[in-house]
């Protein structure tokens, strides 16, 4: 709890600070997204007779902040990441888990001004939180790392507004360490798991 709670605050203060930081002019929304994320675990070859999921297929949805200034836009956000049924095996042991993330990306958006249909690209930093119920691999965690997204989307004006993206991320470190325990054996390989995603995501706006 008192981790979220601490999320919670640097996603209230950033989104206090560019209100504060920004003209009076500039025009801003709040939103909700939601979307599709496959996600990688990089940069980590196991030992022969070790295995870790590279690959796994989750889910995403948040709340987000838009500040439009003429072509430029700042937009904040607070973003749940599920990554789910990651599996570390050794030999014929396995051990099953899942990694959930409390991320707050700072997108910078330029878009092309027109009437109803406003194409852009983004990009920016994604300070991220994961945890995990699985004890063994929370342990584990990097306490706050960082990945970096880039992006293209449409901005559609209909009355409220939509805003489908299609976005890229790499880690610019590792997510975890790769000692899990794996019944009486520990995880072995070179590196260390760093976490890239590819994100369909789709939000709206008032």
């Amino acid at each position: 709890m008192g981790k979220k709670r601490n999320v919670g605050r640097w996603g209230a203060g950033l989104a206090l600070g560019l209100a504060c930081a920004l003209p009076a002019d500039a025009e801003a929304q709040i939103g909700i997204l939601a979307g599709y994320n496959r996600d990688t675990l990089a940069e980590f070859l196991p030992e022969n007779g070790f295995d870790l999921t590279e690959l796994t297929d989750g889910y995403h949805v948040g709340v987000f902040l838009n500040f439009n200034l003429a072509t430029f836009s700042i937009r904040p956000a607070v973003v749940y990441h599920r990554m789910p049924e990651i599996v570390a095996m050794a030999g014929d042991e396995r051990v099953q888990f899942d990694i959930d993330l409390v991320e707050i990306p700072l997108d910078f958006r330029i878009r092309l001004l027109l009437p109803a249909v406003q194409p852009y690209v983004l990009g920016g930093p994604v300070l991220t939180f994961p945890s995990s119920t699985f004890s063994g691999v929370d342990d584990l965690l990097t306490a706050r790392p960082v990945r970096a997204e880039f992006g293209v989307g449409v901005e559609l004006d209909l009355g409220f507004r939509l805003w489908p993206e299609v976005r890229y991320g790499f880690g610019t470190g590792s997510l975890m360490g790769s000692g899990v325990a794996v019944g009486s054996s520990v995880l072995r390989g070179d590196g260390e798991p760093r976490h890239d995603t590819l994100t369909l995501r789709l939000g709206i706006s008032f």
